[in-house]
């Protein structure tokens, strides 16, 4: 008999993609599927879930054994929303994705976890692409590896060291067994928006080996919310919530170096934040910004230039 898997959506005022996500998972084949839909403190909530309940009986198969609601009130944030959702998930294995994301064929999830029991390991990602508002598909994401034959052949050390230079691991495509978070914790909530890159380091300094899979399962839903390659500053006081509790204190691939390598990783990461708080600079304050960071807004224009030449290639 096959074993449950529990799949999560998590929404947050946007509900219209949400629709796209169901339709993918009542498609897929697994025998077994437990459904969670949760929001966090949407205030605009109760317009929303009432269709989303009737389009769930409508449309749900037989294998869909259960579905529940969740709503956080007040928002939590996506850590905490993560972590309480995870916690209520009784399969054994744990699939999440955000509402407007989708499952890419319908023997995706079946795929996940044949990968896991045949490959003797407790978390794995498959591929993605990703999803812009017309329809087009991009297939080099910045922050996802392209090569995972090179990923597979890393020791959990490398596998750290590199995460420690960036986190190249594509979170919507990722599936674990439940008791990967019974052996190593849940999120943690150091930090309330980005719950994967902590995570991730956090299993690599346990010696937790990652499966990656060739099969592309995932359609990843660009909304523009970092366009440019830049970002909220909410987003950014995670990023160095994590540098300061996750990767300095214990980065150690640079040697005597290490010192000036942490001191250029603070001064990118101020170039970001001076970017998320651009439209509220004054021109003094902009030209500034200029003089200190021109050169890291130049590294981050070159790189978001290099994957856009990549996909129209």
């Amino acid at each position: 008999m096959s074993k449950l898997l529990t799949f999560c959506i998590l929404t947050y005022r946007n509900f219209d993609g949400i629709f796209d996500t169901l339709s993918s998972l009542f498609e897929q084949d697994y025998p077994q599927i437990e459904l969670i839909i949760s929001d966090d403190g949407s205030p605009n909530y109760g317009e929303y879930i009432d269709g989303i309940k009737q389009f769930v009986e409508e449309n749900k198969k037989s294998n869909i054994i259960d579905v529940r609601y969740n709503r956080m009130d007040p928002n939590v944030g996506t850590v905490k929303h993560l972590n309480a959702v995870f916690s209520m998930a009784r399969g054994e294995y744990i699939k999440d994705l955000g509402a407007g994301d989708t499952l890419n064929c319908q023997d995706a999830l079946t795929k996940y976890v044949n990968y896991l029991e045949q490959n003797d390991c407790d978390i794995c990602f498959a591929r993605m692409r990703g999803v812009r508002p017309n329809g087009e598909h991009v297939f080099h994401l910045a922050a996802c590896e392209d090569n995972y034959d090179l990923l597979r052949s890393l020791t959990v050390e490398q596998t750290l060291n590199r995460l420690f230079a960036r986190n190249f691991l594509p979170a919507p495509a990722w599936c674990a067994k439940k008791e990967l978070f019974e052996k190593y914790g849940y999120y943690s909530e150091n930090t309330k928006l980005i719950e994967d890159y902590p995570f991730w380091i956090r299993l690599c300094r346990q010696g937790v080996h990652f499966g990656y899979m060739d099969d592309r399962l995932i359609d990843y839903h660009l909304d523009g919310v970092s366009s440019g390659g830049f970002y909220s500053e909410k987003f950014m006081d995670d990023m160095v919530a994590i540098y300061q509790n996750c990767i300095f204190p214990y980065d150690r691939r640079f040697g005597i170096m290490q010192p000036f390598y942490n001191w250029l990783k603070k001064m990118g990461l101020n170039a970001y934040y001076a970017k998320a708080r651009w439209t509220n600079y004054s021109v003094g304050q902009k030209v500034l910004a200029y003089l200190k960071y021109g050169v890291f807004f130049a590294y981050i224009w070159y790189g978001n230039y290099k994957y856009q030449k990549m996909n129209e290639d």
